[in-house]
């Protein structure tokens, strides 16, 4: 049964469909590149401890290629080793491994030789793990340059998430990986194709020439009327008023209710 991709695909446009067919194109012979170029970066980790073909053979492996693919990525790794290092290669074969030693010949040699043996592939797991894991990301992100070229050419025709899923199913790519791709070109698109809501309301406030409300400006306040604000904010800090007495009553007032007491007459 045909994918939902497929039905949809079928109806494109014939220049549509061609240019699909160029871009696809070119993404495969970029991925034999790219592998055949990680492959030999692993020859020359592996280089002391086995020979270069059966080092391309651990990364086919550990990268899951199989049939044409690993037949083409094979052979371009071989294309990219240049005679140099193919001479460095047969010159180590005698000294590759631990060859045999009269030490080993007792009980105890034997053991530290099967201990040393598995320290020996641990390390070497351990370094087709690390160069696995630095390939995937490699080859992710070429997936996603690729894919966005789909996106680009289907523009018209469908939406992103729809031409990015006709790349995976093209490429034929693995789930994991068609997974990373597609979350990775999605991310990337986000940054360009989501609303940007405070940009969107400043450009449309510019356009139509409203400008919002200014905030009122604040006035300048004397020391004096701070003074007076800070004094009729603070009723308990008032002084009481002094009772103000008519003119006419000071007027009469005695004169000696306004001198001191008299002096006390001396005896």
């Amino acid at each position: 049964m045909p994918s939902p991709v497929s039905l949809w695909h079928q109806r494109l446009p014939e220049e549509v469909d061609r240019q699909l067919e160029r871009a696809e194109a070119l993404a495969r012979e970029e991925m034999i590149e790219v592998h055949a170029g990680l492959a030999v970066d692993l020859v020359g980790v592996l280089a002391p401890r086995m020979p270069f073909d059966e080092a391309i053979d651990r990364y086919l492996e550990s990268m899951g290629l199989e049939g044409e693919d690993a037949e083409a990525v094979g052979s371009r790794a071989v294309a990219l080793l240049d005679e140099r290092e193919i001479s460095e290669d047969l010159a180590r074969e005698g000294t590759r491994g631990w060859g045999f030693d009269w030490r080993y010949a007792t009980p105890l040699g034997a053991l530290r030789f099967i201990q040393r043996q598995r320290k020996r592939s641990a390390e070497e797991q351990l370094w087709l793990e690390l160069a696995a894991a630095r390939a995937e990301e490699r080859i992710a992100d070429a997936h996603a340059t690729h894919a966005r070229s789909f996106v680009q050419i289907l523009e018209e025709e469908v939406d992103p998430t729809r031409a990015v899923e006709l790349y995976v199913e093209r490429l034929n790519l693995p789930e994991i990986r068609a997974r990373i791709v597609y979350q990775r070109v999605l991310a990337r698109l986000a940054q360009s194709l989501l609303p940007r809501l405070d940009e969107e309301a400043a450009a449309a406030e510019a356009g139509t020439g409203e400008a919002g409300p200014e905030p009122a400006a604040e006035e300048p306040t004397s020391p004096t009327a701070s003074a007076g604000a800070a004094a009729s904010a603070s009723p308990e800090t008032v002084a009481p008023a002094v009772p103000t007495q008519p003119a006419g009553a000071a007027a009469s007032a005695s004169p000696g209710a306004a001198t001191p007491a008299a002096e006390t007459p001396n005896r």
